[in-house]
């Protein structure tokens, strides 16, 4: 049952603003304009106040394509990322880097959605293998971290993480509903209850077949079904997303307030260049 999160090789999602280059064509004050860069690359969108500000495309000289929303210069809003190698992001950034809600497709058909700080999985999210393996739950610092259900090779696992790997109590559902309760000790699995998967009821069809038992008759919770796993999440995760909740405050705070004074200040100039 054990998986390796070894998708985690995040790349780093910060794009500064890049201040000398040349207009080449249009306004690139007030206005639409086509900008190049001496490095290679080049923007084409709206200006204000000489900065990148509202909706752009930008292409830089390592390969890396950006089209969405610029305030002062910097990637801010919703946008669109695209990597050489195929990868693309879409969703929020914030002041030049991946924070916020959003989701990145990697050449191999992987796929994160969820939440990012700084570039990183951290909150809640659902990472989706290749092979169609998928977990969903809690990350931090860009590893699987908290409360979380691991869906691999016909079987769920509901239980802790740490840094990417199993870590603590948890349980393991297999195909036909039995299940093992126990805890993770040096990388194994230690059980320490069993139970039996539920017995069939049989019934007889009008015609006298015998016909297999349907999930209502299950003894047992179905945790591949993902009203059960809500329920899971709703109610175990709720004390941890709320310590979460905590320990990014202070940080989000004083993000905040920066955002503000960020986006005031870019108001205040448009309203004194509207105003002249």
């Amino acid at each position: 049952m054990k998986k390796l999160f070894q998708f985690l090789g995040i790349l780093l999602l910060l794009f500064p603003a890049i201040t000398y280059g040349n207009c080449i064509e249009g306004d690139c004050n007030n206005g639409f304009g086509i900008y190049i860069f001496p490095e290679g690359g080049q923007y084409a969108g709206q200006f204000s106040g000489g900065e990148f500000a509202g909706t752009g495309k930008q292409v830089y000289a390592d390969g890396n394509h950006y089209e969405g929303m610029f305030v002062n210069g910097l990637l801010h809003g919703k946008g669109t990322l695209t990597y050489p190698d195929g990868s693309i992001y879409s969703g929020d950034f914030n002041r030049g880097a991946i924070s916020g809600k959003g989701s990145i497709v990697f050449p191999n058909n992987s796929k994160y959605e969820g939440e990012f700080v700084d570039g990183i999985f951290h909150g809640m999210g659902t990472y989706t293998y290749s092979d169609g393996s998928q977990y969903k739950g809690q990350f931090k610092k860009g590893l699987p971290g908290g409360k979380g259900v691991l869906h691999s090779d016909g079987q769920v696992y509901r239980g802790e993480f740490k840094e990417g790997e199993h870590y603590g109590k948890g349980t393991i559902t297999y195909f036909d509903k039995s299940q093992e309760i126990g805890e993770w000790k040096n990388g194994e699995f230690v059980v320490t209850q069993k139970i039996k998967a539920p017995k069939k009821k049989k019934t007889e069809t009008p015609e006298g077949e015998e016909e297999p038992f349907g999930d209502e008759d299950l003894a047992l919770e179905d945790f591949s079904n993902p009203e059960q796993e809500d329920i899971f999440f709703e109610g175990d995760l709720a004390a941890e997303q709320e310590q979460e909740d905590i320990f990014l405050q202070g940080d989000l705070t004083a993000k905040q307030e920066q955002e503000d004074i960020f986006s005031q200040d870019n108001i205040n100039e448009e309203t004194e260049g509207a105003e002249q």
